[in-house]
C-alpha cells in the first residue's frame, strides 16, 4: 500500500515549531511561512466581523439576484 522503497524523497516538515525558535538559521521560506501563520487569524477575524456585519445584505442581494435570472429564464422560453 505504501511506497517505503523510497526513502531519499525528502519529507516536508509540518510542525517545525522548534525550527521557528531559531530565527536567525531559518531560511527564508520558513520565514514567510511563519509570517502568514501568525498573520492568518488576523485574516480570519476580517472576514468574520466583514460577515457578520454585512450577511444579511449579502444574502438578499444573492436571492434577488437568482430571482431575476429565474424570471429572465422563463421570458426566453416563450
Amino acid at each position: 500500500m505504501f511506497n517505503r522503497k523510497n526513502s531519499t524523497r525528502k519529507m516536508k516538515k509540518i510542525f517545525q515549531w522548534e525550527e521557528y525558535l531559531n530565527w536567525k538559521n531559518m531560511s527564508n521560506e520558513q520565514k514567510l511561512n511563519l509570517k502568514r501563520a501568525c498573520l492568518f487569524p488576523f485574516l480570519v477575524y476580517v472576514v468574520y466581523v466583514f460577515l457578520n456585519k454585512y450577511s444579511l445584505a449579502i444574502l438578499l442581494l444573492l436571492g434577488l439576484y437568482f430571482l431575476i435570472r429565474f424570471k429572465n429564464r422563463n421570458k426566453l422560453g416563450r
